[in-house]
């Protein structure tokens, strides 16, 4: 038998999981529609353009590393992001 242990930090329920995937997949359609709409852009552009400093804290960066990752947009260079090269939505 295992004992509880105690952590300072929330527990990560399914529903809260669920969440968390919703909310990213509305950033990464917002970034991806930015680049769509207007190219190339720096990591500070989209940040200023989309409001980012609001979404919480890491959320812009780690939307930026899933985006990539997902295929939704592509990185370009240092801090730069274009769109995906096969205009894929973001999901």
């Amino acid at each position: 038998m295992t004992r509880p242990t105690y952590t300072p930090f929330p527990g990560v329920s399914s529903q809260d999981a669920d969440e968390n995937e919703w909310w990213l997949r509305r950033e990464l359609s917002l970034i991806h529609n930015l680049l769509q709409e207007e190219g190339e852009l720096s990591k500070d552009d989209i940040g200023e353009k989309l409001g980012c400093k609001y979404w919480g804290p890491l959320r812009f960066r780690s939307a930026l590393k899933e985006g990539v990752e997902r295929g939704a947009f592509r990185k370009t260079g240092r801090n730069r992001y274009a769109p995906a090269g096969n205009a894929t939505a973001a999901s």
